[in-house]
């Protein structure tokens, strides 16, 4: 019964490409890591993987989806399985990673529809930051330059891909990302200063993108204002510090998080004209 379990997992993961966590449920089970506790796991996941299976984004799904997602961490946390697996696996990351897939899958493709030959995409990525170009040495420079990417791992992100091309070179893809999200389980002060770092560096690559940080617990003290960086928004989703007592995730900081999201898509980046005339302001 245990293998049928793990080939629905198989199948799922071969339809949706961004289930991360199913994914990691399956890399586990193929190391034989801690099988009879995966497998209690891997039963609670489908029982919350089939509890998404409605489509939308409105406030009621949105609510169902927090739902079932409380259900599965809270089985994980009551069972001790949170440090079941080592932290280089990343399994308990890779639920929230793939719960923002879940989250903005149907979102992306409402804001889709009105895109001709439309590249969207949602998942995470390497991020393009920047470009550069180089030779071997000083004619093949000036003859045939070569482009270098500069990437940034994602745990998510809404992205276009673009081909990059000079002369009559081989082109290079560069994941362009819209919104691009940091997911973590606790954000102390080390990982707050990376991810200033990482939203300087994304911006420079598309300054209209979208960088937030989504985590369960905030773990930085009250006196480091993140406001002053290039953040847009960090959402905490328990409300909690990470050595507080045990909250559930609010449904109202993900309705926040999912309303962010849409308003960034679907807004005016930039029209400097209708400014102009309608405000009298430039930005």
């Amino acid at each position: 019964m245990d293998n049928d379990i793990y080939k629905y997992i198989e199948h799922l993961v071969e339809d949706n490409s961004f289930l991360v966590h199913a994914k990691n449920i399956l890399t586990r089970k193929s190391r034989n890591d801690n099988v009879a506790k995966l497998d209690l796991i891997a039963r609670k996941y489908i029982e919350y993987y089939s509890a998404n299976l409605e489509k939308g984004f409105n406030e009621s799904i949105i609510k169902k989806r927090v739902i079932a997602l409380n259900r599965y961490y809270n089985y994980i946390h009551e069972e001790g399985y949170d440090n079941l697996y080592s932290a280089q696996t990343k399994f308990r990351p890779t639920i929230l990673e793939e719960f923002m897939a879940i989250l903005f899958r149907d979102l992306v493709e409402d804001v889709a529809t009105n895109i001709s030959d439309c590249k969207l995409d949602l998942g995470a990525i390497k991020a393009y930051t920047n470009l550069f170009f180089y030779g071997q040495d000083f004619i093949s420079f000036v003859e045939n330059p070569t482009i270098g990417l500069n990437l940034k791992d994602q745990d998510f992100a809404v992205y276009r891909t673009v081909d990059i091309k000079v002369d009559d070179n081989d082109s290079v893809k560069a994941c362009l990302p819209i919104v691009a999200v940091e997911c973590k389980t606790y954000v102390d002060k080390t990982m707050l200063e990376g991810s200033v770092a990482t939203a300087d560096k994304i911006k420079v690559g598309n300054p209209y993108s979208l960088f937030c940080i989504i985590s369960e617990f905030y773990d930085v003290s009250i006196n480091v204002d993140p406001a002053y960086s290039r953040i847009d928004q960090i959402y905490i989703l328990r409300k909690s510090r990470r050595k507080d007592s045990w909250k559930e995730i609010d449904a109202d900081v993900v309705l926040d998080f999912v309303d962010f999201v849409k308003k960034h898509l679907t807004r005016p980046w930039s029209n400097i004209e209708k400014k102009l005339v309608e405000t009298g302001k430039i930005i």
